[in-house]
This record gives C-alpha cells, structure tokens and sequence, in this order.
C-alpha cells in the first residue's frame, strides 16, 4: 500500500483542549502536514503548545475571524492546500455543554477518526482499497440520531435549499439524511471540490461561537457534506470503532444544572432567530 500523503487540518477555538488534540495526533502513523486555524486571543498559546509537541512537523499557522464554528475556516482559510493531498483529516476542539448527553461527543468522534494507530490504519486501508470512497466519518451518536430522524432538517431546511441550489444538488425534506454531525472526519480533496469551488468567505458565515445552535450557513454545509461527496461520484462511510458513551450526572445539582443549561440554551437560540 502506497503511503498517501496526508494533511490535518485543525481548528482550535478551546486552547485548554489542545493537549488532547495532540495525544490524537500523535495516533497518526504516517508523516502528515498540519494545519492550524484559531481566533486571536489564543493564537500564541495554540502555536506554542503545538510547535513544542511536534518541533520537526511541517505546520501552518493562519489567525481567523470567530465566524462560522470550525466549518469556515475549513472551507475558507485552508481550500488552497486541499488540491496537494491525497487525504486530508478535519478535526477540532468542540465543546457541547449545553446538555449533558452532549458532553462526550467531543470524545466520541475524535476516538473514531484518530483514537489509536491501529484505528487511523484501518481507515487509511479503506481509502487505499477503494477509491471511490471520498468521505469517512464517525456514526452519528444514537441521541441525536432519535432526534435528526424525527426532523433531520431542524431549522436548517431553509439555508440548505440555498446551498443545494448552489451546488446544482436536489434535496428533499421528506428524505433521510446522514452527514458528519460534529464535522470530524477524512476526505478525498476531489471529493468536495465541489465545495471549495463556490469560493466561500468568511463574511458569508455569521459571527460568534454559540448564539446559534441551527440555522446557520456552518450547519447547511455540514449537512451537506455527503450529498456532495455523491455530487463528485464518490461514496462516503460511516464508522463506529469506539461506541459513545453517556456521562450523566444524576444528582440533584448535576439535573438542575442540566436544565439550567438547557433553558438558557434555548433562550439564546430564541434570541440568534428573532433579533
């Protein structure tokens, strides 16, 4: 098996989950090119702790606006690299607090794109073998799947029949959708060229981190992502290598805070569509 040449792309918006980022970089077998996209504040730090754990890697540094979660600077920032790898992984650090089923899927999708050597491996054969293969991803979570199939679209049906149009692609909202949900996965740069093509910017994407949990330009892309990948002729495949696991905090404070959470989530999505 040819050794293919692999790019990481990294977005880094909670430097404190840098260090286990790197422990799951480290699981990468292969030589590899990474490149790092994080807002200002935290951009020394971020540079700092990466070029100590890896001093001979060759890495890209690019200072980004706080627009668009990890997807613009995905689709923005780094589409002129893509074309000169055979493989590129996306990754980031992600937080999902708002409730408390959401807190290890941070975990879960890092696990299963890069949890050991032995896993990075098998999905790199999976490439190898099949070349028609664009797009591997981890399975979405069973919480949010019982939610997605009861309304897959959520509030992102209107932004996505913007997109699809765009890409010459045809959705339905009475059809299934499955997509890399938490936006951590490998890819063929053929694949989505599609997408980089529409030549994206930063602006095109609303700003701030959290205001929005729907609706936005970030999640249509998203969810997007495997219509386009078919779009290109290529196949995408989910995997499951390390189940998810639910940590729920079952006292008395750990529910109240839960719901507290919840509610003020739901305010400030009340307030990301109506002002």
């Amino acid at each position: 098996m040819n050794t293919p040449k692999i790019a990481i792309v990294v977005h880094c918006f909670y430097v404190e989950q840098l260090e286990a980022i790197i422990g799951f970089l480290e699981n990468i077998p292969h030589e590899s090119d990474l490149y790092v996209s994080s807002v200002a504040e935290i951009s020394l730090a971020v540079r700092a702790l990466l070029e100590k754990a890896f001093p001979k890697k060759k890495t890209a540094f690019r200072t980004v606006q706080n627009r668009g979660f990890d997807i613009a600077s995905f689709v923005c920032e780094f589409r002129d690299v893509y074309p000169a790898y055979d493989l590129v992984l996306k990754i980031h650090t992600k937080k999902s607090s708002q409730t408390s089923w959401l807190k290890e899927w941070g975990s879960y999708l890092l696990e299963n794109v890069a949890g050991t050597p032995a896993t990075v491996s098998l999905i790199l054969k999976m490439f190898a073998e099949d070349k028609a293969l664009g797009l591997v991803y981890p399975e979405i979570i069973p919480p949010l799947k019982q939610v997605l199939m009861k309304d897959p679209w959520q509030e992102n049906w209107g932004i996505c029949q913007k997109l699809a149009s765009q890409l010459g692609i045809l959705i339905r909202k009475e059809m299934s959708l499955d997509f890399p949900a938490g936006s951590m996965f490998w890819f063929r740069p053929k694949a989505l060229e599609l997408l980089f093509k529409l030549g994206l910017m930063p602006d095109d994407f609303p700003g701030g981190s959290s205001i929005r949990r729907n609706g936005t330009l970030a999640h249509a892309v998203e969810r997007m992502l495997v219509l386009i990948v078919g779009k290109a002729g290529f196949s995408s495949h989910a995997v499951c290598f390390e189940p998810y696991k639910i940590v729920r905090d079952m006292s008395f404070s750990g529910r109240l805070k839960n719901r507290a959470s919840c509610e003020w989530r739901r305010f400030l999505d009340f307030l990301g569509n109506h002002l």
